[in-house]
């Protein structure tokens, strides 16, 4: 069984473990019988608020987790911040990506005295704030972008993502973000980092081929779509190694999953440096 296959097991949220207020069918006993195998689970999340409110939610779920394991993409934009050497930052975002940007030890500010913009979740954006905010890049602030996700899941169907907001400034700035959510690197590295295991020993599931398994795929981590969502064919990164329907699935005795590797290699691609970090 798939379960049996890998040590660490990296989960999407949205649209894998809950879809609005509605778990997933079997996903609270299936990780539940992950742990009792001994198994590290990571949950990887491009909503950019807290850690705490995200495991608080899957704990209403009746989800098991821990805040040190859960990744969103405003601790992995903090962490990015810090490692980057910047101090002052702008949040075009909501309090819970203000929050985890200062606990990385950056300070919040307006547009006038900041290093970096900082963009993620924000109902309340207007035009104003973008004029604003692309007025700033344009003076020389890094634009930082939590994710450049199109759309998430909702009971209604798709609804916009940050990626909307974030495209509309990239235009009125005529730059382009330095993103830290999924598919790209960081968030994929502190995950990596935290279960300190060697990317093949490691499982993603998402239900997003741009998003999920791309990324995970950069990093040299196998990586299966949950859902009927459409994805490419051979040779392209987006493709993933299987699909389930659920995370039942990953308990079926007569599944297995090949491990990824690079398109046209005979090596695993986690020995590969020739990645591409981003498809624009």
């Amino acid at each position: 069984m798939i379960a049996e296959q890998f040590d660490a097991f990296f989960f999407d949220l949205d649209g894998v473990i809950y879809i609005g207020g509605t778990t997933t069918p079997g996903a609270a006993r299936s990780l539940s019988r992950l742990r009792s195998m001994g198994r590290k689970v990571r949950f990887l999340t491009n909503n950019p608020t807290t850690r705490s409110r995200i495991a608080c939610r899957l704990q209403a779920h009746g989800i098991d987790a821990e805040v040190g394991e859960v990744i969103t993409a405003g601790s992995a934009a903090g962490l990015y911040l810090a490692e980057q050497g910047i101090e002052r930052a702008w949040i075009l975002g909501e309090s819970g990506l203000a929050e985890e940007v200062a606990e990385a030890g950056i300070s919040c500010v307006g547009e006038k005295d900041c290093d970096a913009v900082v963009v993620g979740w924000d109902e309340t954006a207007t035009l104003a704030s973008v004029r604003r905010a692309a007025l700033a890049i344009r003076k020389g602030a890094r634009f930082i972008a939590s994710n450049v996700d199109r759309t998430f899941p909702s009971p209604e169907g798709p609804l916009a993502g940050v990626g909307a907001l974030v495209e509309a400034l990239r235009t009125a700035s005529g730059k382009d973000p330095e993103v830290v959510g999924k598919p790209f690197a960081p968030m994929f590295d502190e995950a990596v980092e935290s279960v300190d295991l060697p990317p093949e020993r490691i499982l993603m599931i998402g239900d997003t081929p741009e998003s999920d398994i791309l990324g995970a795929h950069r990093r040299g981590i196998t990586a299966l779509l949950m859902g009927d969502e459409p994805f490419p064919g051979s040779g392209d990164f987006r493709r993933p190694d299987g699909r389930i329907d659920s995370l039942e699935d990953l308990f079926d005795p007569e599944r297995s999953v090949t491990l990824w590797k690079l398109p046209g290699s005979e090596d695993g691609a986690a020995q590969s440096t020739g990645w591409r970090e981003e498809t624009r």
